[in-house]
């Protein structure tokens, strides 16, 4: 007899154990963890992972650095200039894909606790404040206007994520700010290419990430603690927790809604409803109507990636499974929004690629990237021609023995002796040949570097507690 396990039930199997508490690391009261039934997945999900647990009881302690942080130098081990961009309080970049330049691209924006801060890319990088308040939430820069969009939560009880934002806009040079919309419950995610509209989603009465935390969001990794206890009753390390957390996310079914905002009236249009764990939505960077989301949780279980039109039209799967236990993720448009790129990997933690769709033609191209080199996120310089990697510590998917760098990747065609036998309608196939680029071993990856190109793709910006606290960095391209 075969025996089909629902998500409830591998949840149960899965996740046999109670918090731990996120901020301050203390393993919560334990309970003996549940039997797993006949026939329900194995956790972890085998593969060729190291241990699950951590060396002690609890997380590692962030790092910590003594003296004077370093604010421009060329890494030893890369031969790579490397500038820092924030100042000594610190900050943190925004996630890869989100747009962070002016149109023009003479300017970037990130935070810090004492705001928005724009930097002069054109200037020495030259810094200063652009908004003064702690509160704001950095959400993106326009495409079309010299504006830089942020929220600011409403004050209250309960999760952040369950009490109302509202969106503001502000002048990048002048600093002038003016309300545009409010939600009394969802977020903010991405504005299209045109700023008349902005897309977001709501869930309706979903479980906090990490339990038992008033604010399950740790403020310097940029994400959840992600803390949680094994079957044996044990502290899983990061990597396994995260997964564990996600699982209990997406087997919750909770209701949720795609959603855009009018940016001149602030009225707001559901486009898509479900009980699938919606999140990431990006608009295309040239296509006003053109949206990607993901299905969110543990990637084996999921059908990630989705389109769809600002009207709800054209919805459609961008990646169909081929194989148990392929994972595809981590998708952004390309510069010219004609592709959507994504980590792939066949299977999981195995054989890992940088892949494409063509959204008009649906012609794929996979790019063989080697075990070291796979990274949390990649992203594409503005021309297309070479992509950068944030790399990865060794708890993490790829198991990377030596993963902690940020690379460039540089694609070579893979040509077949016989040219004549290729076929146009299957998968193009290339190499990333992959450059070091800067040395991340002191690197903490609960914090995500997000690697992102400047316009004039000459620097790759990043985010690293190398030297203690968040700061945000620029690494040179060419070697000096």
């Amino acid at each position: 007899m075969t025996i089909q396990t629902s998500r409830r039930t591998a949840l149960k199997a899965l996740l046999a154990a109670p918090a731990v508490g996120a901020l301050a690391g203390a393993v919560q009261a334990q309970t003996a963890p549940v039997e797993a039934p006949a026939g329900a997945p194995v956790f972890p999900a085998p593969n060729t992972a190291p241990s699950i647990h951590q060396v002690g009881d609890t997380p590692p302690p962030w790092p910590t650095w003594d003296g004077p942080v370093p604010t421009d130098w060329v890494d030893p081990k890369t031969g790579h200039r490397i500038v820092r961009l924030s100042g000594d309080e610190g900050g943190n970049k925004l996630y890869f894909y989100r747009s962070m330049f002016t149109p023009e691209g003479d300017v970037f924006v990130f935070s810090s606790s004492a705001g928005i801060i724009k930097v002069e890319l054109n200037n020495g990088f030259r810094r200063s404040v652009l908004i003064a308040d702690g509160n704001a939430e950095l959400l993106l820069t326009g495409r079309k206007t010299r504006t830089v969009y942020y929220t600011v939560v409403d004050p209250g009880e309960g999760q952040p994520g369950d009490r109302g934002r509202t969106l503001f806009a502000a002048d990048i040079d002048s600093g002038q700010s003016r309300r545009i919309a409010h939600l009394e419950q969802g977020g903010f995610s991405s504005i299209n290419a045109d700023e008349t509209l902005c897309v977001g989603t709501v869930a309706y009465g979903a479980p906090p990430l990490q339990p038992d935390a008033p604010d399950p969001r740790n403020r310097r990794a940029g994400q959840a603690e992600y803390a949680a206890l094994g079957p044996d009753g044990r502290p899983l390390n990061f990597a396994k927790a995260k997964g564990v957390r996600m699982l209990q996310r997406w087997a919750a079914r909770v209701p949720m809604e795609l959603f855009v905002v009018d940016l001149r009236t602030g009225g707001r249009r559901v486009i898509h409803s479900a009980t699938d764990w919606l999140n990431h939505p990006q608009f295309s960077p040239t296509d006003p109507d053109r949206i990607i989301f993901s299905h969110e949780g543990p990637w084996h279980r999921v059908d990630r990636m989705w389109t769809i039109k600002t009207d709800g039209s054209d919805l459609r799967k961008l990646h169909q499974r081929t194989m148990n236990f392929e994972i595809f993720g981590h998708e952004w448009f390309a510069p010219d929004g004609k592709s959507v790129m994504y980590d792939l990997q066949t299977p999981r933690g195995q054989v890992f690629w940088v892949a494409s769709v063509d959204l008009e033609t649906g012609k794929r191209i996979y790019r063989r990237v080697e075990q070291n080199a796979w990274s949390v996120h990649y992203n594409t310089a503005p021309d297309g021609t070479v992509f950068a990697g944030d790399g990865g510590d060794a708890d993490m998917v790829a198991h990377a023995p030596d993963g902690k760098w940020l690379v460039l990747l540089k694609p070579e065609p893979l040509v077949d002796g016989d040219p004549d036998s290729d076929q146009p309608d299957l998968i193009s196939v290339e190499y990333l040949r992959a450059e070091r680029l800067v040395d991340m071993s002191l690197h903490d990856y609960r914090l995500e570097p997000n690697v992102t190109f400047t316009p004039d793709g000459q620097w790759v910006l990043y985010v690293s507690n190398m030297h203690g606290r968040n700061h945000v960095y620029a690494a040179s391209v060419r070697r000096d």
